[in-house]
């Protein structure tokens, strides 16, 4: 058999979807007109078996992007001199930021050794975060009735002080990867639920109305329209998890460890050591800028609706 369906694909002109099923196989493919100002830059397919999105995205000039990086940076050091030289605090306090790059040069071998251990945990706690969130979305969207069994588990577990979960955690498991990368995946796994549940909601009616037409099993609908609008909301989770997953793990173990930049934080102040404090700091917001910037990349390179001159 063979389809071919006008529909209105959102925040593009309207498009054409071709279908064909036969005993083997369902496939169906959407194509933008000729005449819509985004087919020049997104084209998405989904072939049963192998879903797949082809994205050509101009994107903005590096020459652009190097500008604003500069002016961040900037800014960043003017608001520094001025905070020192206007709040009259020792050097302790508000150390110069010549200071903080030295310490960063002349320790870098202890502090690289400790951002290994940083790193490993926020990478463990962000995979846990991932599993956790997207399997409960698909569960939800696959077993409807489960959300009112358990978003309210994932609710209170979000609204848990970490503290507490903290030293229930030490109390359990101790100075342990375990209980660290723990605190991290509860801290990053709720916002990937919500978002890629709301991403599996916001696929086209249309188009899930030809699957239904076509008798196309729960799977290929998932993976041909569902997962594919999924995708942006999936992306947009992991921009707030993924940087966060730092940041979490280094309170996790200024609170319970002996190793990680979260230990280093902490000797330092018994120290009295704020330009340690501040190069850790430095470092800790470097590279949770980092990993914005490259899932922020990454998802609108993957976002089949980049081309949408309206996005």
């Amino acid at each position: 058999m063979f389809f071919l369906v006008a529909g209105s694909q959102p925040r593009t002109s309207t498009a054409a979807y071709c279908c064909t099923v036969d005993s083997r196989k369902l496939a169906c493919r959407m194509r933008l007109p000729s005449s819509s100002p985004a087919t020049a830059r997104s084209r998405a397919s989904f072939i049963t078996g192998s879903p797949f999105v082809y994205i050509d995205y101009f994107g903005v000039s590096p020459q652009r992007y190097g500008w604003l990086f500069g002016l961040n940076i900037a800014s960043v050091m003017l608001l520094w001199y001025l905070a020192i030289w206007f709040s009259g605090l020792p050097a302790f306090v508000i150390p110069r930021p010549e200071r903080v790059l030295e310490v960063l040069w002349v320790d870098h071998a202890f502090i690289l050794e400790h951002l290994m251990a940083t790193l490993q945990v926020a990478a463990i706690g962000f995979l846990w975060a991932n599993v956790a969130g997207i399997g409960l979305a698909v569960l939800f969207d696959l077993l409807p009735f489960t959300r009112h069994m358990l978003m309210p588990a994932a609710i209170t577990l979000r609204n848990v002080p970490y503290i507490a979960l903290i030293s229930v955690l030490m109390l359990a498991f101790g100075d342990s990867i375990l209980s660290k990368t723990a605190i991290v995946a509860l801290a990053g796994f709720f916002p990937v639920l919500v978002n890629t549940l709301q991403g599996l909601r916001a696929a086209d009616e249309v188009q899930l109305d030809r699957m239904r037409i076509l008798n196309a099993s729960w799977w290929q609908t998932f993976s041909q329209v569902r997962l594919p609008y999924a995708i942006p909301s999936i992306v947009a989770a992991q921009e707030i998890t993924g940087s966060g997953s730092i940041i979490v793990a280094i309170a996790a173990e200024w609170m319970i460890s002996s190793t990680g930049l979260g230990y280093v934080i902490n000797n330092a102040m018994q120290n009295y050591r704020g330009d340690k404090v501040y190069a850790v700091a430095l470092l800790a917001t470097s590279l949770s800028f980092l990993i914005y910037s490259f899932v922020h990349w990454l998802g609108r390179r993957l976002d089949w609706r980049a081309g949408d001159p309206r996005r």
